[in-house]
Parts: C-alpha cells; sequence; structure tokens
C-alpha cells in the first residue's frame, strides 16, 4: 500500500517490491490512495493489479464540528492533539479497509508514515501480517500530530522496517532495517568524450519540490561554469518548483520533465548532483552509481552515508552551502582520472544492495521463508 504510483522513491520500491514477487508467481496488488487515473510512473509486471481507492478530497472546515469531533475522539480515546487528523480520514479508513479486503491478503505492506498509521486502522483485526515501512529521515522530516499516532498505533504491526539503523533508533520500536534494493543496470563506464566539443553532462532526477533544494544546484553549478565551458547541467524531472527554476537556469542548465526511463537519462551522464535537504535511501542516486555515473551530493541523511563511500565511489559534501556544493562539483569536473575512478567503484552498490539479499530479509520478515 502506497499513497500513489505517481514519480517518487517510495512509490518506485513498491513497484520493484511487486515485481520481484510477481516474477516469482505470487499475487500481487497495490492499493493505493489517490493516484485517481493519473499515468502510473513505472513499469509494472504483467500480473500486478492496481486498486486506487480515489480518495478525493479531506472534509471541510465547515464539515468538521469542534465539539462534535471531540465527543468522538474522547470515545475513541485519542490524543487530543491529534483528533482532527484522525477523524479527517475515517471515510477514508473505511475505503482502505473495504478495498483491502477485496485483495484477500496473506500480508498487507505499507510505505510512508501516514500511510502506515492508515493500514493499521483499516487492517484492525483482519488475519493478514501487517507490516510497515518507514522511507523518510525521520531526525530531519517533522511529521507533527502524525508521529504522535505513528507512536500509538506502530506497536499493533507485525513488524516495523526502517531503511537505515540511525532511522530505527529514533523510531524507538523493535525495528528491522531493510534497505531498498538497487536493481543492475548496463554497465555503462562512461568515458570521456572525444574531441573538444564534445559535451560532458552534469545530471540530477528528481521530482522539482522545494526539499530537493535544485536552485541550490543550479547556483552552484553557474558558480562553476566559466571554468568548465564542456560542461552542462541536464535536469530530469517535473514539479512545482519547474518555473522558478527555469527563471535562474542559465545557458547550459537544461530541463527535461520527468521520465520513465532513468536508465537512458543516465546514459549520457558523466557526473551525477543531489544537493536535497532531507533523503531517506534515494532510489536516483542509487540508480545513478548503479549505472556508474559518479555522484557530488550533500550529506543530508543517514541513508546518504550508507549509499555513498566518500572518496571511493562518490563525494560526500558536509554542511549545506552554495559554496561548499559549488567547490566539491568543481574538484570532480576538474579531475578526470579521479572522476574515472569513483565511477568503476559506483555500481559495486549492486552488490551491496542487492535485489536477491534485500528480498531475501523482507520474506523472512514475513515468514515466506
Amino acid at each position: 500500500m502506497v499513497g500513489s504510483l505517481r514519480a517518487g522513491g517510495q512509490e518506485r520500491v513498491a513497484a520493484n517490491m511487486a515485481n520481484h514477487w510477481a516474477r516469482r508467481g505470487r499475487e500481487v496488488s497495490i492499493v493505493t490512495i489517490y493516484q485517481r487515473g493519473r499515468e502510473i510512473a513505472f513499469e509494472l509486471h504483467p500480473s500486478v493489479r492496481v486498486h486506487d481507492v480515489g480518495w478525493s478530497r479531506r472534509p471541510r472546515e465547515d464539515e468538521l464540528d469542534p465539539d462534535t469531533m471531540h465527543a468522538v475522539a474522547r470515545a475513541m480515546d485519542l490524543p487530543r492533539a491529534t483528533e482532527e487528523t484522525l477523524l479527517a480520514d475515517v471515510v477514508l479508513v473505511a475505503l482502505l479497509r473495504r478495498t483491502i479486503i477485496e485483495t484477500r491478503p496473506d500480508a498487507v505492506i505499507s510505505l510512508g508514515d501516514s500511510t502506515n498509521v492508515r493500514m493499521l486502522l483499516a487492517t484492525d483485526g483482519l488475519r493478514a501480517r501487517r507490516v510497515v515501512s518507514e522511507h523518510c529521515d525521520p531526525r530531519l522530516v517533522n511529521i507533527r500530530e502524525w508521529d504522535v499516532l505513528r507512536r500509538r498505533f506502530y506497536p499493533r504491526a507485525d513488524g516495523i522496517v526502517t531503511l537505515t539503523a540511525d532511522a530505527a533508533d529514533v523510531i524507538g520500536f523493535d525495528c528491522t532495517v531493510i534497505p531498498s534494493f538497487v536493481a543492475p543496470h548496463p554497465p555503462l563506464g562512461h568515458p570521456l568524450p572525444e574531441g573538444d566539443a564534445c559535451v560532458r553532462r552534469v545530471i540530477t532526477v528528481a521530482r522539482l519540490e522545494a526539499v530537493k533544494r535544485i536552485d541550490l544546484l543550479v547556483e552552484a553549478f553557474n558558480r562553476i561554469s566559466v571554468r568548465h565551458p564542456e560542461w552542462q547541467l541536464d535536469i530530469v524531472g517535473d514539479g512545482p518548483e519547474r518555473r522558478r527554476l527555469e527563471a535562474l537556469g542559465g545557458d547550459r542548465v537544461f530541463f527535461h520533465g520527468a521520465t520513465r526511463d532513468v536508465t537512458r537519462a543516465l546514459a549520457n551522464a558523466h557526473v551525477f548532483a543531489m544537493t536535497s535537504a532531507t533523503e531517506g535511501f534515494p532510489n536516483a542516486l542509487c540508480e545513478a552509481m548503479a549505472s556508474g555515473v559518479p555522484p557530488v551530493v550533500i550529506d543530508c541523511g543517514a541513508g546518504v552515508r550508507d549509499i555513498v563511500r566518500d572518496g571511493i565511489d562518490g563525494i560526500l559534501v558536509r554542511g549545506h552551502s552554495i559554496r561548499g556544493f559549488a567547490d566539491a562539483l568543481d574538484n570532480m569536473l576538474s579531475n578526470d582520472v579521479v572522476r574515472l575512478e569513483l565511477a568503476r567503484r559506483a555500481p559495486e552498490i549492486v552488490e551491496r544492495f542487492g535485489e536477491k539479499r534485500i528480498m531475501a530479509q523482507w520474506e523472512k520478515l514475513l515468514g515466506w521463508n
């Protein structure tokens, strides 16, 4: 169960896990909350079924009578600070329960903090094994009143999964650490283009929203671009920040929109860049490294530190300043020997977080082996 199957990290994880089990002959359904007929951003195995609840709106303010809601919340023994949040979802939870029951599950896995709480409420009393999976860095992401609900309802789960040991420490329950798996990609190698006129590319792949801080990347690239006339910046993705970011871009900053074929987008890239404020276990970073594209990334969470071995297969930038990132990117673009050595080691991520090993951990947690 996941919010939607539009572009995004936990959405890609849901698709990858579903495809893995479908290829092995299991019956797999993905329940979404608000896909609502929009295009699915990922290729799914033909046998994977998608059931969308089609949730269209939260109640209007005039529908949430405070006295009535407080009385109901008191009867349900809800914390006062969370009663509006949870009661506003009552209809959604009922729709989720009906949809999940229709899939006749042996196990239900949910991805994402608020989605996890909703799943546990919707499946209360069902015989299916219920596992919640956290995908954000809880040290850096404040989920406000949902945190109270998380601490109240997570003990009802049959398993709690985090992507990193650091996240497990923050969540505080008996968690199982299972990172996302990294699928093999073509061994691109990324040799240097031949000839002075050949273009070299820095690439980022991200939804264009504020937390990704693409503006920091654009500004950093613009600061150093005069020293690297053969390099350009390719931004792959779409989102609410696109128009503002396009206004910041220079002559060698190109916006390509969203794509379903990240591998193809990476095929012509020579450096991957990431400047997010926070990340859990970023899939785009993993895919770039699997393709042999060495990364320069801001240290924005424990998952990033687990993925990138600083100076071995990529560069981790401490701090969040434009100057610090620009200096690191400048060093990468200036030193082809270092860049190619990092590119050679980057695909080792597929061995460190391989599909077979990671999914075996999931199957052990679910009691399937």
